[in-house]
């Protein structure tokens, strides 16, 4: 009997272990619900035959889920709609390589990159002033606001986002400020983009620089969700805005002597989308994106 009893709980012990097992590696891998064609990836896991087109030259050769998760079906990824802002409009701003020592594990390379310093002007400095001037020109409309440092929240969401830099090309010989977006994101960021190059335009008299557009700012990581966590989400309309060169004397005039100049100029920029983007709009639809077939890992094979 009590050999019985021995065996009946060693059976029991193991369908519980092999119970918890199973749970455990639902939450850490792809699921396959009933569709067959259908698989379900949560945050974190690789997006299968999903690769990101743009960005710096370490880029991992795969995408991960953002938070949330993904949705992949046969030649598409979808990614559900997050919870949308409710209350006034809401729009993040970060300071390009402020508070380094924040930035979580996956970005810990960003700890070296400090930004431009040109004659003692240093470029988060002139970041941050821009940032704080932007942000209480947009809380005067009524614009609720939120500064990061080079961290942002994983899978922030906003009715918009925008990443605050300036350059510096080592000569001086370069002038005008860039703008990019990131792909595989929502619909509005074209809209953005082109609203702030606009008004900033109109407010600095500074000349759109969009020859000097680079991989990086293209594949800029606070809006790289395919391959960081830590990235605002991909229905948060967001553009980078390289305000100008450091490096070029007219250009840090501009910055440093008439900087309520260049936050007018982003922060109407950013008014200006948001009367024109109705909230409804931006998370009004599901976001999907085309499936992509992933580079090999090794980098002489076809």
């Amino acid at each position: 009997m009590i050999r019985v009893l021995a065996i009946a709980v060693a059976i029991t012990s193991v369908v519980i272990a092999a119970t918890f097992i199973a749970r455990a590696a639902s939450l850490a891998s792809p699921q396959r619900p009933t569709d067959a064609k259908v698989l379900l990836v949560p945050a974190g896991a690789p997006i299968p035959l999903l690769e990101e087109s743009y960005g710096d030259s370490d880029m991992t050769p795969y995408a991960v889920a953002p938070p949330g998760g993904v949705i992949v079906q046969p030649g598409t990824v979808r990614v559900p709609q997050p919870k949308a802002p409710a209350g006034p409009r809401k729009v993040g701003i970060q300071v390009g390589h402020w508070k380094l020592d924040e930035v979580p594990d996956e970005l810990t390379r960003l700890v070296v990159q400090t930004g431009t310093t040109w004659n003692g002007v240093k470029e988060v400095d002139v970041n941050l002033d821009v940032a704080q001037r932007v942000g209480a020109l947009l809380k005067a409309k009524g614009v609720a606001v939120d500064i990061f440092g080079a961290a942002v929240p994983a899978g922030y969401v906003a009715d918009a986002f925008i990443a605050l830099h300036a350059d510096g090309d080592g000569t001086g010989e370069n002038s005008g400020f860039k703008m990019a977006h990131n792909a595989r994101r929502g619909p509005f960021e074209d809209r953005l983009l082109q609203t702030v190059r606009e008004e900033y335009a109109k407010s600095t008299k500074m000349d759109y620089d969009g020859l000097h557009v680079t991989r990086s700012m293209l594949g800029y990581f606070v809006y790289n969700w395919s391959r960081y966590q830590h990235a605002v989400s991909p229905y948060t309309p967001g553009t980078i805005l390289e305000m100008g060169y450091l490096s070029n004397d007219d250009d840090r005039a501009i910055l440093v002597d008439h900087s309520d100049a260049v936050a007018a100029g982003i922060a109407n920029g950013l008014l200006r989308f948001l009367n024109e983007t109705p909230r409804d709009q931006i998370f009004g639809k599901e976001l999907v994106v085309p499936q992509l077939p992933l580079r090999s890992l090794n980098p002489s094979a076809p």
